[in-house]
């Protein structure tokens, strides 16, 4: 794998973008400029993950969980606002579209990152912080005929170098270890995977992280953003929506898990 340039596409890739004016992650936010075309890289199976070039580099995070799963769901670049995306595809953190349903197993529009991991698998504070919720959260679920589920969820709160206050989610758990208010550390275990909640008919246990990024905290407005940042090409279509959408790789070195997306059955 490069990390010292951008991804490009192939030129097979280019001849089923012939004819179109300008293509990448989002809805009229890829044309470049003078109106060239931006050629969508190829989705692909990424191991040992290292920031290229063009991404923000932010060293905080260490792994939330032990080995390497397949990935479920992508974070969404295009807009991950689910259910109010209907395009049909992801765009992900280098600009590869990624058809649900076709080349994922997942839905359009995610907020977050979705990883396969088995019921009761450990899973970890990736920095430290202070837990802001930690029990059931009780929702509609729009993936179930918006069927009200209980969903167990841990959350909690960390401030960047830069001064930027995040939260960090960990849903769809079986069991919670922290409580609200608990100062939890890097690598501190905040409870067990599961299968509870908006997990979808299929019942698929697996682990969704979701990092929101405060504009600002009175009256709070926050943004979801994706820790493998951005280094697609142009500018990142969600951070173009406006202001506190900007993501930024947060994985230290040899941190970052694996993306290697599971295919449909």
């Amino acid at each position: 794998m490069k990390t010292n340039s951008l991804p490009f596409c192939v030129a097979s890739l280019i001849v089923l973008l012939a004819g179109l004016s300008s293509c990448g992650g989002g809805d009229g936010d890829e044309g470049g400029a003078g109106g060239g075309i931006i050629m969508i890289p190829p989705l692909t199976n990424l191991v040992n993950l290292q920031p290229g070039a063009s991404n923000t580099v932010v060293a905080l995070f260490s792994r939330p969980f032990m080995g390497e799963y397949r990935i479920l769901n992508y974070f969404d670049h295009d807009r991950p606002i689910h259910p109010d995306d209907t395009n049909g595809y992801q765009v992900t953190w280098r600009g590869a579209r990624v058809v649900p349903g076709q080349d994922i197993s997942g839905y359009d529009g995610h907020l977050g990152i979705d990883w396969l991991l088995p019921e009761n698998t450990p899973v970890f504070a990736v920095t430290g912080g202070e837990v802001v919720f930690a029990g059931v959260e009780t929702l509609p679920c729009t993936l179930q005929d918006n069927e009200i589920v209980n969903q167990l969820t841990a959350r909690f709160k960390f401030v960047a170098p830069n001064g930027d206050t995040y939260t960090a989610g960990y849903v769809h758990l079986n069991r919670v270890d922290v409580a609200v208010g608990n100062i939890v550390t890097e690598g501190q275990q905040l409870g067990l995977s599961g299968v509870t909640g908006c997990v979808g008919k299929a019942h698929t246990p697996h682990l969704h992280l979701v990092l929101r990024r405060y504009l600002t905290l009175d009256p709070p407005v926050s943004y979801v953003v994706d820790p493998y940042g951005w280094e697609g090409p142009g500018v990142d279509p969600w951070s173009a929506q406006g202001p506190g959408r900007v993501s930024v790789w947060f994985w230290k070195p040899g941190q970052a898990p694996d993306m290697v997306p599971m295919s449909p059955r």
